[in-house]
C-alpha cells in the first residue's frame, strides 16, 4: 500500500480526501463532481497552499507525460472555482497572480496523512491505475496504450521505492512509451448525399447528420461538431478527409442513401482522418415509414455500433427532434443556420414558423429567443424593449416544454443584457450540454462582462475547440483579449480574422481601438483609411478623416467618427478618451436610458478607463447592477 492514512483537508466549508477522491461539505451533507484534471489540480494547490505556482509547474505536475497548452489549465481553475462558488473577483481560495499562476490563499486545516509537500497528488493515479473499483470521476475505460503505461509507470516507481538502485536499471532498458493521453474522441458528421442526386431533400440529408450528431453526442467522451460547423459540406464530391482536418477532428463519418420501392438503403462509413483509411461501414435498410422514424433507425444503429466500437457508454438519452412535424422541422433547421450566420431577422422568421406549425416545439422556441436576443443589437433603440420581451417570452416557452433543455438556459443566459443576474442559467446551460458550443459561448459572454476574464477566456476557447470553423467564436475570443487589456495577443487575433473575412467591419472597429489603446495611433488611421476603402466609403468622407488627422491628430478623426455614428456608447468612449468627461456621461446615460446592449460593456471597455474614478461611474455602475438591464 503506498498509504495507511487518509489525506484530508478541510478549507472553509469544504473537505477534500485525496486518498478517497472525494470533494463534500464539511458535514458531508453534498458531494461535488469536479473533472478528474480539476481535481488533481485542487489537490496539488491546497498540498502547496500558500506558495505561488507557475502554470507550467502546474502543467508539468498534471501533465506529467503530455503537452498541452495552458487552455487546460484555465479550464481547471474555472472549474474549481465554480464548484467552490467562489465569486467574481473574490479569490476567496484561488489567487490569480498575472502572468505568473495561481497560488491557493484560504486557511487549510490538515487533518492527517502525509506531510505537506511529501506527497504528489499523482500518487492518487497510482492507486487508481493498480486498484480495481477505485472512486474516480471518469469511468470509461482507457485505451489499451494508455492502460499500458500507466501499469508500466506504476510498477517502475514502486520497484524504485522498494528495490532502490539495483532495479532502477530496468527502468532505462525498458522506458515507458511516451504516450499523449487523450480522453475524448471527436468526430465530424456529414450532410448525407443522396445517391440519386436528382430527388435531394433536406429533411434526409441534413435531418438524419443532426439525428446521428445528437445521438453520438449522447456518449461519454465523445465530442460531435454541431450542426453549424458541419452543414457547409453538402457538396456531393466534398472530400471528407478534407473536411475532417478543417474541423480538427479524429474521425469523420460520411454518409449516403437511396429511397426506392418504398425503402431507403443507408451506408455510412468511418473515416480515421490521420491516416485516411475506412476504419467502419455500415449499411442498414428498412421500409420508408417517414423522415423522423429513419432519422432515429439510422441514429440508433451507428450509435450503438460505435459505443461498442469504442467501448463507451452513454451519458444521457439521445436527444430527438423534438416535434412530429417535418415541415416544423425543416423550418427550425434552416433558422439554427441562419442565427449561426447573425441574419436574425431571417432566422426570426423560420423560428416563428416551426413554432406555428408545431407549438410545442421547445427547440424552436429556444431557437427564437436566440434569434430575438441577437435582433437586440441590431434593431432601433425604440424597438429594444420589444426584443428583450419576445426573447424572455420564447425562453420561458421553451423551458416550461423542456426544463431539461441547454439551449434554452443559455438564451436566458444571455437575455436582454440582464448582465447580474442570470449566472445560474449560464451554467445550467453548460451543465446539461457540456460539448455544446453555445452554452459555452453564452457563459463566456457572461463572464467577460462581469471582467472575469480568465474565466470568461477559457469558457470561448472551450466553444472554439467544439466548433473550431466559428468566426463568431473565434472573435469573441479576441474581444475578450482586448478587454482583459492583452492588447498584442487581441491584435494578433484580430489580424487573423481579417485575413479570413476582409469585409468584416467589426473586425476592423475591433482592431483599430486596440491599436489605439497600445498608443500606436499611425497604425490605428492606416487601418481605418483601409477599413472605409472596403467599406466603398465616398472619396469626400475619407478626404475629410485624412484632413482631420494633419490638423489634430488622432483626436481629430476621433470626433469626426463622432459625428458618422449613432451608437451612443461609442460615442461615449470617444468623450472619455479627449478628457470631456461631461459629455461621455451625458452619451452613458443614454445608452442606460435605452436598455441597451451595450451597457454590458461599462466595467471591461478599456475605452472608458478615464471615467471610473468619477463618482457619476460609481453610481451608474450601481443602478445596473441593482436592476439588471433586462429588467427595465
Amino acid at each position: 500500500m503506498f498509504r495507511e492514512t487518509k489525506e484530508l483537508y478541510e478549507f472553509g466549508s469544504f473537505r477534500l480526501d485525496v486518498s478517497e477522491h472525494t470533494l463534500t461539505l464539511s458535514d458531508g451533507s453534498k458531494s461535488y463532481t469536479l473533472p478528474e484534471k480539476a481535481f488533481q489540480t485542487l489537490c496539488v494547490l491546497i498540498q502547496k497552499r500558500g506558495h505561488l505556482l507557475t502554470k507550467q509547474e502546474l502543467l508539468a505536475e498534471i501533465w506529467p507525460d503530455s503537452f498541452v497548452e495552458e487552455n487546460n489549465l484555465d479550464k481547471c481553475i474555472h472549474a474549481i472555482r465554480q464548484v467552490l462558488g467562489e465569486k467574481p473577483g473574490e479569490q476567496k481560495y484561488i489567487e490569480t497572480v498575472r502572468k505568473h499562476g495561481y497560488r491557493f490563499v484560504a486557511e487549510v486545516n490538515h487533518l492527517g496523512g502525509p506531510n505537506d509537500g511529501a506527497a504528489s497528488v499523482l500518487d492518487s493515479e497510482f492507486l487508481t491505475e493498480s486498484i480495481p473499483n477505485t472512486n474516480v470521476i471518469d469511468r470509461s475505460p482507457a485505451p489499451t496504450s494508455e492502460r499500458t503505461r500507466g501499469i508500466g509507470r506504476t510498477t517502475i516507481v514502486v520497484a524504485i521505492v522498494f528495490l532502490g538502485a539495483a532495479m532502477a536499471s530496468i527502468y532505462f532498458l525498458y522506458p515507458a512509451k511516451e504516450v499523449v493521453a487523450k480522453d475524448r474522441t471527436e468526430f465530424a458528421v456529414l450532410p448525407v448525399n443522396p445517391i440519386d442526386p436528382a430527388n435531394r431533400s433536406d429533411l434526409y440529408e441534413i435531418g438524419i447528420a443532426d439525428s446521428l450528431i445528437q445521438g453520438l453526442s449522447s456518449i461519454n467522451g465523445f465530442v460531435v461538431r454541431p450542426l453549424t460547423a458541419t452543414r457547409k459540406y453538402t457538396d456531393i464530391g466534398q472530400d471528407p478527409l478534407a473536411a475532417g482536418r478543417e474541423q480538427k477532428v479524429d474521425y469523420v463519418l460520411v454518409s449516403s442513401y437511396q429511397i426506392s420501392d418504398g425503402r431507403i438503403k443507408f451506408t455510412s462509413q468511418l473515416l480515421n482522418v490521420a491516416d485516411g483509411k475506412i476504419e467502419e461501414t455500415y449499411k442498414s435498410e428498412s421500409e420508408l415509414s417517414g423522415v423522423f422514424a429513419a432519422q432515429e433507425a439510422v441514429a440508433s444503429l451507428i450509435r450503438s455500433k460505435l459505443m461498442a466500437r469504442f467501448e463507451r457508454t452513454s451519458v444521457r438519452p439521445a436527444a430527438k427532434p423534438g416535434t412530429a412535424n417535418q415541415e416544423a422541422y425543416r423550418f427550425y433547421l434552416q433558422g439554427l443556420i441562419l442565427v449561426d450566420q447573425r441574419a436574425a431577422q431571417k432566422a426570426i422568421e423560420n423560428f416563428e414558423q416551426a413554432v406555428t406549425l408545431d407549438p410545442n416545439y421547445a427547440l424552436a422556441w429556444a431557437g427564437l429567443a436566440h434569434a430575438h436576443s441577437a435582433n437586440s443589437w441590431e434593431v432601433d433603440p425604440v424597438e429594444i424593449n420589444e426584443e428583450y420581451q419576445k426573447t424572455r417570452e420564447a425562453f420561458t416557452k421553451a423551458l416550461e416544454l423542456d426544463p431539461y433543455l441547454s439551449e434554452g438556459y443559455s438564451a436566458m443566459c444571455f437575455y436582454g443584457g440582464d448582465f447580474v443576474g442570470q449566472e445560474p442559467a449560464c451554467r445550467r446551460a453548460v451543465e446539461l450540454d457540456p460539448n455544446s458550443p453555445m452554452a459555452h459561448k453564452t457563459n463566456s459572454i457572461f463572464l467577460l462582462f462581469h471582467g472575469r476574464f480568465d474565466e470568461g477566456i477559457a469558457e470561448i476557447k472551450t466553444a472554439i475547440d467544439l466548433d473550431p470553423k466559428s468566426y463568431f467564436n473565434q472573435r469573441i475570443y479576441a474581444q475578450g483579449l482586448y478587454f482583459a487589456r492583452r492588447y498584442d495577443e487581441a491584435l494578433a487575433q484580430f489580424k487573423r480574422l481579417i485575413e479570413r473575412n476582409e469585409a468584416d467591419r467589426v473586425a476592423y472597429t475591433w482592431l483599430v481601438n486596440t491599436l489605439e489603446a497600445q498608443g500606436n495611433e499611425s497604425e490605428a488611421f492606416e487601418w481605418y483609411l483601409r477599413s472605409q476603402t472596403l467599406q466603398k466609403q465616398d472619396n469626400k468622407t475619407i478626404q475629410r478623416f485624412k484632413t482631420a488627422y494633419q490638423r489634430s491628430g488622432w483626436q481629430g478623426v476621433l470626433l469626426e467618427r463622432s459625428n458618422d455614428t449613432d451608437n451612443y456608447f461609442r460615442c461615449a468612449g470617444v468623450y472619455a478618451r479627449l478628457g470631456n468627461k461631461d459629455k461621455a456621461f451625458e452619451y452613458l446615460e443614454k445608452v442606460y436610458q435605452q436598455h441597451s446592449p451595450y451597457i454590458g460593456w461599462l466595467q471591461v471597455e478599456p475605452q472608458l478607463d478615464p471615467l471610473r474614478d468619477d463618482p457619476r461611474y460609481v453610481d451608474l455602475v450601481k443602478r445596473v447592477e441593482s436592476k439588471g438591464n433586462g429588467s427595465f
